[in-house]
């Protein structure tokens, strides 16, 4: 599962923030731009739970208008909405 949100007001250099959970894992995603690039920042969590937990805690992402999108296909990045 994949969720972005692009957030109303820049927090720091952050504009767009994605959130990657796998069976195992969950990875948060910092965007300094609204456009489908690269991020600039990613961190590691054991579980979707701590991922959203960091970002209502250090990025001040309080909304739950997330946006679900597809996980990446095989060989896409994970952190590009799109695969290119």
């Amino acid at each position: 599962m994949r969720k972005y949100l692009v957030l109303e007001e820049r927090v720091n250099k952050i504009k767009k923030v994605m959130i990657y959970e796998t069976d195992e894992e969950a990875y948060v995603f910092l965007y300094d731009t609204h456009e489908d690039k690269p991020c600039f920042a990613d961190y590691w969590f054991e579980s979707v739970e701590d991922a959203e937990d960091y970002c209502e805690a250090h990025i001040n992402v309080k909304e739950k208008n997330w946006l679900v999108i597809d996980d990446p296909k095989a060989g896409c990045q994970h952190d590009l909405i799109e695969c290119k």
